[in-house]
């Protein structure tokens, strides 16, 4: 029974300590209809996890996009929750502006948007093999996590 007990206090403890974990959500490209981003000072971080969807024709597909620092931009990676994950090469923000290079294995594709509202929203124009121009919403998650 102590052992249980010490068990239980433990869980608690880890729960309380935990930092703070969003569920996954399915962005709206509702979203975009927001006012644009205005910077006024500092940029803004865009590093942390993001939850995507990109319009295929008539197929939603949703995935999570990961942001950290890397080189004065961003690098990470891209995951459609139906395919595989793709490596976000660079990301750039200058102003509202997001310009972002994904690899591929049929090669570069790129998305150029712009913030909307406060900057943990990112709305778009993926531009893709053969032409193809498809919108693409991503909203940053909450997170408890404090840089230092």
């Amino acid at each position: 029974m102590k052992h249980l007990h010490a068990v239980l206090i433990l869980s608690a403890a880890l729960a309380v300590a935990a930092p703070v974990r969003a569920q996954t959500m399915t962005p709206s490209l509702a979203a975009c209809e927001a006012a644009p981003f205005v910077p006024a000072g500092e940029a803004p971080d865009l590093a942390g996890q993001w939850d995507f969807l990109m319009q295929v024709g008539s197929t939603p597909s949703p995935g999570l996009l990961a942001l950290g620092h890397m080189d004065g931009a961003y690098a990470g990676s891209l995951t459609p929750y139906r395919t595989n994950t793709v490596a976000v090469r660079r990301l750039t923000l200058d102003g509202g502006a997001v310009k972002m290079s994904v690899a591929s294995r049929e090669g570069e594709v790129l998305f150029e948007g712009r913030l909307t509202g406060k900057p943990d929203t990112m709305c778009g124009t993926v531009l893709y093999h053969g032409g193809q121009r498809l919108q693409m919403v991503a909203v940053r998650r909450p997170t408890s996590y404090v840089p230092r």
